[in-house]
């Protein structure tokens, strides 16, 4: 009798024993995304995506595409369909988009994006979203009827979990139960973090506008410290993912822009030495680095993908070794023969109703200097938010000596700060990057 409870105490110890083991093992090699270790993944930010159901293209809506800065508001569906054809025909390994992904919050056209994103993940290519400020809970959701504009549904945060449950929530590693931030094991090699840096209406109601401003909660923020504690005791490298900006990419760009807590998140960056973050948010293509602790840390802002020239990158990752290329989505739609010289004239022709205005406003009346100026800042607008504007100063000397600007400076300061803010970034070109991480 002693003998059999002693084998069955013995048959005990080796199940237990057992399942520590393998839970550890578990624990240790835990299950990634993707198993090889050259990956390929594509970035777009800010499509401000509204269905075509929402608007008749009647005199209400016609007021909406003046003032949205430049925005591409009729094609976007036969847009995104080109671009999608050729991720399916290039096959990267995922897509991930930094927020905005509807113009304002409108239910109907996140789940007609979702629709549309499905032929990807149809295809094995992996898709991620993260919410933008204009994507939650907010009050400016419309539709467009005639001369006037219908309220209707905005998605609520419940709503965004379940639209884009297939991209992101179900493959994640672990999520946060504070915000719609999620993180995923990606490889052997690298860990991704997928940040909600929104500010919510405490009821979690619709207001009347959106909050453009950002931050990092506490709680989530204690969330993010325990993901990079994680990745580096697994020796993994760590790549941030949010709408907001961690850098002020322009003087002008910064309030509301900026993460209201950026320094602080800084600091939990350098410690845990993540080397890349990419946002969006400010619709201009950038790339910034700057020094915290000694840690170099570099932030990849995507242009938003509404406006021209419609930029995406293409990054590739393969150990440490990191390369990231704009590309822009080049592709003809419905009866337009040159859609991308379309969207350009677009975003040129708002950057010279901004001229317009501020120069009338100032009190500027000729009309030959004030169609010269308003061509000046639209084409040196278009240069700043394309990310085509690390020029020399001898280039910078050249365009101040063009009547556009003097014309500018002599009239209107306002303009004239503005021009000086966006001619000329020095932090380095803004659409390639190599590097090796340490």
């Amino acid at each position: 009798m002693k003998k059999k409870i002693g084998l069955s105490l013995l048959s005990i110890i080796v199940v237990v024993v057992a399942i520590v083991y393998f839970g550890k093992e578990k624990e240790h090699n835990e299950e990634t995304l993707l198993k090889k270790e050259a990956i390929e993944f594509w970035v777009v930010s800010d499509p401000h995506y509204i269905d075509k159901s929402l608007t008749d293209s009647g005199l209400a809506f016609k007021k909406i595409k003046e003032t949205a800065a430049g925005k591409e508001l009729d094609y976007q569906k036969e847009s995104w369909q080109a671009f999608i054809n050729k991720a399916i025909e290039q096959k990267p390994d995922m897509l991930i988009i930094t927020g905005d992904l509807t113009l304002n919050g409108e239910k109907i056209s996140a789940e007609k994006l979702a629709e549309l994103l499905k032929q990807l993940t149809n295809e094995g290519i992996n898709v991620f979203v993260i919410p933008g400020n204009h994507d939650v809970n907010d009050g400016w959701a419309r539709k467009f009827v005639g001369d006037k504009q219908e309220k209707i549904d905005p998605i609520s945060i419940a709503d965004f979990k379940e639209i884009f449950a297939d991209f992101g929530y179900q493959n994640a590693t672990n999520y946060d139960k504070n915000s719609l931030s999620y993180s995923v094991a990606v490889n052997p090699q690298y860990h991704f973090l997928f940040l909600d840096s929104n500010i919510y209406p405490e009821d979690n109601q619709p207001k009347t506008s959106p909050t453009t401003g950002g931050t990092i909660r506490g709680k989530t923020m204690k969330w993010i410290k325990k993901q990079l504690e994680k990745a580096k005791h697994e020796k993994k490298k760590t790549l941030v993912f949010m709408h907001h900006n961690i850098y002020a990419h322009n003087k002008l760009l910064s309030s509301g822009f900026v993460l209201n807590n950026a320094n602080e998140f800084k600091q939990v960056l350098a410690e845990y030495q993540v080397p890349i973050v990419f946002s969006g948010h400010i619709h201009a293509q950038d790339i910034m680095t700057e020094t915290t602790d000694d840690h170099p840390l570099t932030e990849i802002v995507s242009s938003s993908f509404s406006i021209a020239p419609q930029a995406y990158g293409v990054v590739k990752l393969k150990g440490n070794s990191f390369e990231y290329q704009k590309k822009t989505n080049t592709h003809s739609v419905s009866n337009l023969e040159n859609y991308p010289q379309y969207i350009k004239e677009l975003f040129i022709n708002d950057g010279m109703r901004l001229g317009y205005s501020q120069l009338i406003d100032a009190g500027l009346s000729d009309s030959k200097k004030l169609d010269v100026a308003a061509e000046f800042v639209g084409q040196v607008n278009y240069r700043f938010f394309s990310g085509d504007d690390f020029i020399t100063d001898k280039e910078v000397e050249k365009i101040k000596a063009e009547a556009g600007y003097q014309i500018i400076s002599e009239n209107s300061k306002f303009l004239k700060e503005y021009i000086d803010s966006i001619i000329q970034d020095k932090n380095q070109e803004d659409n390639q990057l190599k590097k090796n991480f340490d």
